[in-house]
């Protein structure tokens, strides 16, 4: 049977290519406050990060506490952004597969934003958590 290209014959759910993953232009649209586009990118990415094998998937529980250390900044601060980045190393580096294709989005997320766009990058990562727990998600 033929397959459209993003769509793996081991599952059901169609898998994003490596553009739908870390897409600069689609986390550009996304910080400049594109509310269209960061629910379609979110959604999207929600769906790629749940299967997998259970060492692989991103847990609800590992995006949430991600996004509580940004909720804790009332405001922009690029030191504490760059805080950020050792605890997803830490994370990416006990788990494998989704976990760190999850890192290295965030990882482009922290690399451009800035104070004039930091509410959109926690309402971005926000959507995330809420589309995955929404797909199932655990």
């Amino acid at each position: 049977m033929n397959y459209p290209k993003n769509f793996s014959s081991q599952s059901a759910r169609p898998t994003p290519n490596n553009d739908n993953k870390v897409n600069e232009a689609r986390i550009k649209k996304v910080l400049d406050g594109d509310a269209a586009e960061m629910n379609k990118y979110a959604n999207e990415l929600a769906e790629y990060y749940l299967p997998g094998k259970e060492n692989e998937k991103l847990s609800t529980s590992q995006i949430r506490n991600f996004l509580d250390e940004i909720q804790k900044m009332k405001e922009f601060s690029a030191n504490k952004l760059q805080l950020l980045r050792p605890k997803l190393a830490y994370a990416a580096g006990r788990h494998k597969g989704r976990v760190r294709d999850f890192r290295d989005l965030i990882e482009k997320l922290i690399e451009k934003t800035n104070k004039d766009n930091f509410d959109h990058f926690k309402n971005f990562v926000e959507a995330i958590v809420a589309y995955h727990r929404f797909h199932g998600g655990k």
